[in-house]
């Protein structure tokens, strides 16, 4: 076996062993991400490397996650708490190693039939997660006779907070309708019954796991999701509509009939009801006290880790949980800001911004949906400062990129 084949090969398995995982945990990242990058410096071809990387956009993007992550290094300098500082720099590890492996990989051997395999290993891992979940609350609401299993964090307790679960759906849902948007009308129509089927129960599982961010996210994805179709397959505006009231009709009944934590959430929103601290809950109350520290620091921030009781005073510690490793802003933007200052914040949004625009430019469908469901989300949750977060973000991130610079035609054709 030539050098090549045996590098390109464990890439692939290390890869496609964090795909499989990243449903159900998190926490191989913490052994797959040190060994990419073991693997990436022993394997050396600098040269060709530097090639590839040096693209325009890539670079650009590449250069950002490694700035994003060596902020949080230098973070440690002026950190309080060094060894809360390190574990959180480890955690966004992901953001040096994995654009360097993913963007330098091997274009011989990443083809097209292999990328397709890992988004099929995303599909099935997430199904299966999910079919894990609603058995376990069909046994407990069998022997319970308590409804609740079904929703929220009841639902996902084997695999972590709604939240996260929900965004990796997202995902999975966004890659299940790639595949059924590319599939050809001579194809027998089995694929598309399954890809239909796994959209369907993809969809539904989102609305009871209940997170109300990933449910707007979500429905601003549908949208554009359906947009997309409908322009792709050249459908008339009368088309367009039915799919817009069909999709609006389906969401009201599903509302209406399982309620729950967003049924109820709406119920009590009326006229006179509408306000910041109605709509935003605890959250109006953790944003001003953390806009207010961060313009305290504003230049630098606070550093990567630090004891939360130093800069909250009692009367604040009854909003956050002083046992948390960090001053949880419920807002990645707010987050970055306190932590990193002006430097952090400006390099978060303009990843962001970039990336945005860079997916249109190239037509990338899976990287701007994933975009657009991650900043709804972040506004709501710091999702780049727990390890679930991360992982997600930067794996899909950088493999939709891969994706579209290995087999760009399938895409745009």
């Amino acid at each position: 076996m030539n050098k090549p084949l045996f590098f390109s090969r464990c890439y692939y398995m290390l890869i496609a062993l964090a795909v499989l995982a990243v449903p159900f945990t998190s926490i191989l990242y913490f052994f797959t991400t040190p060994l990419l990058l073991i693997l990436w410096i022993i394997e050396g071809e600098w040269k060709r490397k530097w090639n590839t990387l040096k693209e325009k956009n890539i670079l650009i993007i590449t250069c950002t996650f490694v700035l994003f992550w060596l902020i949080n290094v230098v973070g440690l300098l002026y950190s309080n708490d060094l060894i809360r500082g390190l574990m959180r720099t480890y955690d966004k590890l992901p953001f040096l190693v994995y654009p360097l492996v993913f963007f330098t990989l091997d274009k011989n051997y990443f083809t097209k039939e292999k990328i397709h395999i890992l988004f099929k290993g995303v599909l099935g891992a997430t199904a299966i997660m999910l079919l894990l979940c609603w058995g376990r609350a069909l046994a407990l609401y069998l022997s319970t006779g308590k409804t609740h299993h079904f929703y929220y964090s009841y639902l996902s307790q084997l695999f972590g907070h709604p939240a996260y679960c929900a965004l990796l759906v997202c995902i999975a849902f966004t890659i299940a309708f790639y595949f059924f948007n590319h599939l050809p009308q001579t194809t027998h129509r089995l694929p598309h019954i399954a890809y239909a089927c796994l959209l369907v129960f993809f969809a539904v599982s989102i609305y009871f796991l209940q997170s109300r961010s990933s449910i707007v996210a979500f429905i601003i994805v549908l949208f554009c999701t359906l947009f997309y179709y409908l322009q792709k397959h050249h459908k008339s505006f009368r088309q367009g509509i039915i799919g817009i009231l069909t999709v609006l009709i389906f969401i009201a009944l599903i509302v209406k009939i399982f309620p729950n934590r967003i049924g109820l959430y709406f119920d009590k929103m009326n006229v006179e009801q509408w306000s910041t601290q109605t709509i935003l809950g605890q959250r109006s109350e953790i944003w001003n006290v953390s806009y207010q520290l961060a313009m305290q620091n504003k230049l630098s921030g606070i550093g990567t880790g630090y004891s939360v009781e130093q800069y909250l005073v009692e009367t604040d510690m009854e909003i956050f949980n002083k046992d948390r490793v960090l001053i949880n802003a419920h807002n990645q933007f707010l987050q970055t800001f306190l932590e990193h200052g002006i430097l952090g914040i400006g390099l978060l949004i303009f990843l962001m911004i970039y990336s945005f625009i860079f997916s249109i430019k190239t037509k990338n469908y899976l990287l701007l949906m994933l975009l657009i469901a991650l900043i709804i989300n972040i506004f709501f949750e710091s999702m780049l400062e727990r390890n679930h977060g991360i992982f997600i973000f930067t794996l899909f991130y950088c493999l939709f990129i891969v994706k579209n610079h290995i087999f760009a035609p399938f895409v745009n054709k």
